[in-house]
């Protein structure tokens, strides 16, 4: 038995080869080995590290491969390579180009960073070729430092002087430019800001266009969207973690007229985005505008348990022109069971409550008799029933909702309402039931 064991094992470890995942870490001890193109690259790679080296993997971002194959604006493939060698605790950047058929490597440099928090290819300088932005982490310092590299004959690096907690690369200024947006917390020295590079011709490096000081009680940042804020503004929204579990969102756009960033929710009054839900901001109604969650707790009577009863969360966008939040769409989420429900604007101002069971997988909508501070009639039911559980389920009366659930099945149930402002019909119920939006 212990010699089929060992074999079997033998057979698991062979098939496994040395990936990563066999591994569970973020580094290779000893680099597997490939075949044509990517047998070239790692030879080219042992030859800059000595010997034997270690793969670097960055830690976040959408490019999280030690070896990143790219192309250039003609059509030349490149790799981009992360490695230490042995007994060197500094990384390498080697940059390998496709020449004639054959693998060449046109640039290799050391980092001391501790490790590689991201890598991101953008075109900084907007010729039509992207440059390699690569951030460090570093054991000394909390905040990341970063380097960006030029492909062409030759490759070359580019020195960046700034700092970050987090980073985005996008055209946050409407300008066409790629923007090197750069989010810090802050230290003893320095508050928390922000810092929009742009590339310079005349420096030929990225350098701060702009900069702004950030909400000072923030102490993380959970998301950071770019894109529309309002009707023709660009700019950018951060959900940012404060003291005791609060979310806030910041509004961030350029004043072209006085050619400076400005943060208009941040005020010496409390911030209107102010929330215990983990929502982040998004483009909730799909008008191509980011809007910022503010949630609000529905009614609820004394004795109703607290943890079920819900919230409104009214997703607003911000106006330029009249300097102040507007409402475009009122939901209610079932975290639980990943959807929201919209609600009917009759429905609102405390019209009507809901309570969500996690036990029985329901979410039912009341009547809220303010006089007496207590739930009436019953309007509308969710419910939430596993496959099986369906296949058992009378559901004459149900309505199925366009719901994704993994082995799930929504459905709902409507009652009639003694008031028939708040009466409900099936084609709203249908079009209000979707799906959580992924954060």
């Amino acid at each position: 038995m212990k010699i089929k064991i060992s074999l079997l094992l033998i057979c698991f470890l062979l098939l496994c080869g040395c990936s990563s995942t066999a591994l569970g870490g973020n580094t290779l001890l000893r680099p597997p080995r490939a075949t044509g193109d990517k047998a070239e690259i790692q030879d080219i790679i042992a030859a800059q590290a000595g010997g034997k080296y270690t793969f670097k993997y960055p830690q976040n971002g959408d490019n999280r491969s030690a070896i990143m194959m790219r192309q250039d604006k003609g059509n030349h493939e490149y790799a981009v390579a992360l490695y230490s060698p042995d007994n060197d605790t500094k990384i390498n950047v080697s940059i390998i180009s496709c020449i004639k058929e054959q693998w060449k490597c046109i640039g290799t440099f050391q980092n001391t960073g501790s490790g590689v928090d991201r890598v991101i290819f953008a075109d900084l300088n907007m010729d039509g070729t992207e440059e390699i932005i690569i951030g460090w982490s570093n054991y000394s310092n909390a905040q990341k430092t970063l380097t960006a590299y030029s492909v062409s004959d030759q490759a070359y690096e580019i020195a960046i002087e700034d700092t970050y907690d987090e980073m985005t690369i996008a055209d946050m200024t409407a300008d066409n430019s790629r923007d090197m947006i750069l989010l810090s917390l802050g230290t003893q020295k320095d508050p928390p800001c922000i810092k929009v590079l742009q590339y310079s011709e005349k420096e030929k490096k990225p350098i701060a266009r702009y900069a702004m000081e950030l909400d000072p009680g923030v102490i993380s940042f959970a998301n950071i969207t770019v894109g529309n804020i309002a009707q023709g503004q660009r700019g950018i929204v951060i959900d940012g973690e404060k003291s005791g579990g609060l979310l806030t969102s910041q509004v961030i756009y350029l004043d072209e007229e006085h050619n400076t960033l400005v943060n208009p929710l941040v005020t010496e009054d409390a911030n209107p985005t102010a929330r215990k839900d983990t929502i982040y901001s998004r483009d909730a109604d799909k008008d191509a505008i980011i809007e910022v969650p503010v949630v609000t707790p529905l009614p609820a009577a004394e004795k109703e348990n607290a943890a079920n009863v819900c919230s409104i969360t009214a997703w607003k966008q911000y106006s330029v022109s009249n300097a102040a939040l507007g409402t475009k769409l009122n939901t209610v989420i079932n975290y639980n069971d990943r959807y929201y429900f919209a609600m009917p604007n009759r429905w609102m101002n405390n019209a009507v409550t809901a309570v969500a069971d996690p036990d029985t997988r329901q979410m039912t909508f009341y009547a809220w008799d303010s006089q007496k501070q207590a739930v009436g009639q019953k309007l509308l039911t969710i419910f939430r029933y596993t496959s099986e559980e369906w296949e058992q389920i009378d559901y004459q009366q149900l309505i199925p909702l366009e719901i994704e659930g993994q082995n799930a099945v929504f459905c709902a149930r409507i009652f009639a309402a003694a008031d028939e402002q708040l009466q409900i019909k099936e084609k709203e119920v249908i079009a209000s039931a979707r799906t959580f939006w992924t954060n």
